[in-house]
C-alpha cells in the first residue's frame, strides 16, 4: 500500500455545485444504491441528504481530477457545523444551507468503501492537531472514470457571496444591502465570469501542485505547504473587517497570491508571458496620503531603507523594516507585535545567532519613527486596516477597466500581474487609480523582470543577431518553450471546453 502525505490537503469545500443532468444521474445511482435504505444518525429528508451527497461527492472528483495524491480536510464533529466553523454559520455564506449531515455522508461513504478515511489525529511533537482526511477510493475513482460528466461540468454556486464582512473576532457577520454592496458585487461577478474563462497556469509544472517551504517560524523549522494550480482555484472574493465597509475589503482567493514571486513570474495567461507591477512601499506611502502628504513630492528615497544594526546586507535590513513597518500599522499592542513580527519573518535570510529580542525590536521600530515622524503616531494605531482598505478601491479602479475589455488581470493586493504588451495601460492605471483614491496624491511603480513589450520593441526594426533576439522573444512571449506533457493536457482541456464552436 502507498504511503500517503496527509499534508497534501485542503479543507472541504462547499460550494462545490452543478446542474448538469449527468452530474444529477450520477449522484441519483449512488444514493440509490448506497444511501436509500440505509440508517443515519438524523432524519433528513431524501432531498437535504442527497445534496449533502452531491457536494461531497462533486469535491472529491475535483480533487481526483486535479491531483489524485491529495485529500479534504473535513470536520467530523457536529458542534463544527452549528458553530460555523465548517461553514458559514450565517446564511449568506452557507448558501446551499450545508449542515451536519456532511458527517453521515462521509460515514457512510466510508462505509461502502468509496472513499478512504483518516481520522483526526495530534502531532505529538507540536501538538497540532489536524482535521479527518478524506480521498476518492479506487471504486469511486472507477465510476468517475466512467462518469458521462466532466471536470468543468463542476463550478461553484451561482450565489456564492463574494462580499464578505467579519466582525472584531474574524467570525462572518450578515449586513444590509446597499448600493454600495450591490456595486462591488457586480464588479467582483463579472471579473470571476473572466476568469473562469482565462486559462492561468505555470508551464514547467508537469502536476498542477506546488510545494513550498513555509517556515514555521516560532520554532525556526521547516514545513511543506501545498499550493494546488487549477481551474477552480480562481474564484475571487472580498473581506472587509471589524465589521465595518472602512476596513479591509482586500480581495483574495486566486491561487497566485499563494505562490510566491519565484512561482508567480511564470504564470502564463491564455498561453501569455506576464509582467508584474507593483507600487513602491504602497501602504507607508499611503500612510503618509492619509495625512495629506504627497511622500514622493519631495524625497526619492525608499521609505523602508533604514539600517539594522547586526545586519549588513541592506536588502535583508529592508525587508526586516518593511515587515516590522507595515505590522506596525496594524498592531496596536507593542508585544503583540513583536511576538508577531517574529512569527512571520523569515529566519533564513539572517545572518547566524542573530536574534530579534523586544530589546532589538524597539530600536528598530524606534528608528523607523525617527525616520517618518509625520506618520509616528500612526504605528501602533492599528490603521492598517483602513490602509488596506485605500488599497483595495485602488484594485477595484484597476480591475473595472480591465473588466471593460475583458482583458485578464491578477491581484496580489499592491501589485498586479497582465500579460507582456498591457503593462503600459496597467502602469497608466495604477497611477490613475492611485490619484483618484488619494486626491491626486502621487505614486511609483516597479516591475518584475520579467520580459516587456517595451524594451523588446527596441529591437524591433533591427537586423542581425538584434533581429533575431526580437523574433526569439517575442515567439516565447507567445507560446512556452518546451511545456510540460501535464500543462499541455490541462491548456488543451481548457480549449476544448472555452472555445466556442
Amino acid at each position: 500500500m502507498a504511503v500517503r502525505n496527509y499534508k497534501n490537503s485542503r479543507t472541504l469545500d462547499v460550494h462545490r455545485w452543478s446542474d448538469h443532468p449527468e452530474v444529477n444521474s450520477f449522484v441519483n445511482s449512488i444514493y440509490n444504491d448506497y444511501f436509500a435504505n440505509a440508517k443515519t444518525s438524523k432524519k433528513d429528508n431524501q432531498a437535504i441528504r442527497k445534496k449533502h451527497l452531491k457536494v461531497v461527492l462533486l469535491d472529491l472528483y475535483v480533487c481526483w481530477y486535479e491531483d489524485p495524491s491529495m485529500h479534504i480536510a473535513v470536520h467530523m464533529s457536529p458542534n463544527a457545523y452549528s458553530n460555523g466553523h465548517a461553514v458559514g454559520k450565517v446564511e449568506r455564506y452557507n448558501e446551499l444551507k450545508i449542515k451536519r449531515s456532511t458527517i453521515d455522508v462521509i460515514h457512510r461513504l466510508t462505509q461502502v468503501r468509496l472513499i478512504g478515511f483518516k481520522k483526526g489525529w495530534q502531532d505529538p511533537k507540536t501538538l497540532k492537531s489536524f482535521l479527518s482526511r478524506i480521498w476518492a477510493s479506487s471504486k469511486l475513482i472507477k465510476l468517475f472514470e466512467d462518469a458521462a460528466f466532466g471536470y468543468f461540468h463542476i463550478r461553484y454556486s451561482r450565489n456564492r457571496e463574494v462580499i464578505q464582512l467579519k466582525d472584531a473576532d474574524k467570525k462572518l457577520i450578515d449586513y444590509d444591502e446597499s448600493p454600495k454592496t450591490e456595486e462591488m458585487r457586480k464588479v467582483l461577478m463579472k471579473y470571476n465570469a473572466l476568469l473562469e474563462k482565462t486559462f492561468i497556469d505555470i508551464p514547467s509544472l508537469d502536476k498542477p501542485t506546488i510545494v513550498i517551504d513555509a517556515k514555521d517560524r516560532q520554532r525556526r523549522r521547516y514545513k511543506d505547504h501545498f499550493v494546488h494550480i487549477s481551474h477552480q482555484g480562481k474564484f475571487v472574493y472580498r473581506v472587509f473587517n471589524n465589521g465595518s465597509w472602512g476596513q479591509g475589503g482586500r480581495f483574495y482567493g486566486g491561487f497566485w497570491q499563494r505562490v510566491g514571486e519565484k512561482y508567480r513570474k511564470s504564470i502564463r495567461i491564455n498561453e501569455m508571458a506576464t509582467v508584474e507591477v507593483d507600487f513602491s512601499g504602497l501602504h507607508i506611502i499611503l500612510a503618509y496620503a492619509k495625512e495629506g502628504i504627497d511622500y514622493w513630492k519631495d524625497t526619492e528615497e525608499d521609505p523602508y531603507a533604514i539600517p539594522v544594526k547586526g545586519i549588513n546586507d541592506p536588502e535583508i535590513s529592508r525587508s526586516v523594516v518593511k515587515l516590522l513597518t507595515l505590522l506596525a500599522l496594524n498592531a496596536s499592542d507593542e508585544i503583540l507585535l513583536f511576538k508577531a513580527f517574529r512569527s512571520q519573518f523569515e529566519y533564513n535570510m539572517l545572518p547566524l545567532n542573530f536574534s530579534f529580542t523586544n530589546v532589538v525590536l524597539k530600536k528598530i521600530l524606534s528608528d523607523i519613527k525617527e525616520r517618518h515622524p509625520k506618520i509616528s503616531h500612526l504605528l501602533g494605531s492599528g490603521a492598517g486596516l483602513e490602509l488596506m482598505n485605500i488599497d483595495s478601491q485602488i484594485t477595484e479602479y484597476i480591475i473595472k477597466d480591465f473588466v471593460k475589455t475583458d482583458s485578464p488581470i491578477l491581484t496580489i493586493h499592491d501589485s498586479y500581474v497582465v500579460t507582456v504588451g498591457m503593462e503600459d495601460r496597467l502602469e497608466r492605471l495604477m497611477k490613475d487609480a492611485f490619484e483618484y483614491v488619494t486626491s491626486k496624491q502621487k505614486t511609483k511603480l516597479k516591475f518584475n523582470r520579467n520580459m516587456t513589450m517595451r524594451y523588446l520593441n527596441q529591437y524591433k526594426f533591427s537586423t542581425g543577431p538584434d533581429r533575431d533576439f526580437y523574433l526569439d522573444m517575442l515567439s516565447d512571449i507567445t507560446k512556452s518553450k518546451s511545456p510540460a506533457k501535464g500543462y499541455v493536457r490541462r491548456l488543451e482541456r481548457h480549449k476544448k471546453n472555452f472555445t466556442r464552436k
